[in-house]
């Protein structure tokens, strides 16, 4: 990634730092933004949330390792776009996670130090941002597809192969049927009849 080359490391203490957040512990909220800092996911797990129309908090997204938080902190001029109050989110922690504090303007200055690495941290944003609208247009779709791309989502970021020369893949133990639901924006009594219906 970008923040391992030698010239961010030189510049580490001045302008990135990394911190360090526990389990369930609240990292980052639209509502108080850091519109000077982008912070990038060194390690760990994180989960977006947002409020559901009964105000609990439910999980829409998961961040791993080289995804960024606040992507809208990217933006040139964020009074051309505010975040709606109706879609305001946060990110929490799920165990022990690592995230880089960097300046916004030292990080677009010092893309060039390595094209490669600044094209993948921009292809990783873009498609991180595919992907969320890809699941708002599933939205609207069958149960059994919602699920599925739910899944799938979920095998690919957080997802591991149980052995050798198997198909077979491990998902973490948050992952539970009410997790799924959330993810895939499907209540949990449908979810279970999906999972029932393709067991």
């Amino acid at each position: 990634m970008l923040h391992e080359t030698i010239e961010f490391k030189e510049w580490q203490s001045i302008f990135w730092k990394p911190k360090s957040y526990d389990h369930n512990q609240i990292c980052y909220s639209s509502i108080k933004p850091e519109d000077n800092k982008i912070l990038l996911v060194n390690r760990g797990t994180l989960l977006i949330q947002i409020s559901n129309q009964q105000g609990e908090k439910i999980n829409t997204e998961i961040l791993v390792e080289g995804d960024i938080i606040n992507v809208e902190a990217l933006l040139e001029s964020p009074l051309t776009w505010e975040i709606p109050n109706f879609i305001q989110y946060q990110v929490t922690a799920l165990g022990s996670v690592e995230i880089y504090e960097i300046e916004k303007e030292f990080l677009l200055s010092h893309l060039y130090v390595d094209p490669r690495k600044y094209h993948r941290l921009f292809e990783k944003i873009i498609i991180q941002l595919v992907n969320i609208s890809f699941s708002n247009v599933i939205s609207n779709k069958k149960s059994q597809t919602k699920i599925a791309w739910a899944l799938y989502r979920i095998v690919t970021k957080v997802g591991q192969v149980a052995e050798k020369d198997t198909n077979l893949i491990t998902l973490p133990r948050f992952v539970t049927q009410a997790f799924l639901a959330q993810i895939s924006n499907t209540g949990k009594a449908r979810t279970n009849e999906v999972i029932k219906d393709q067991g």
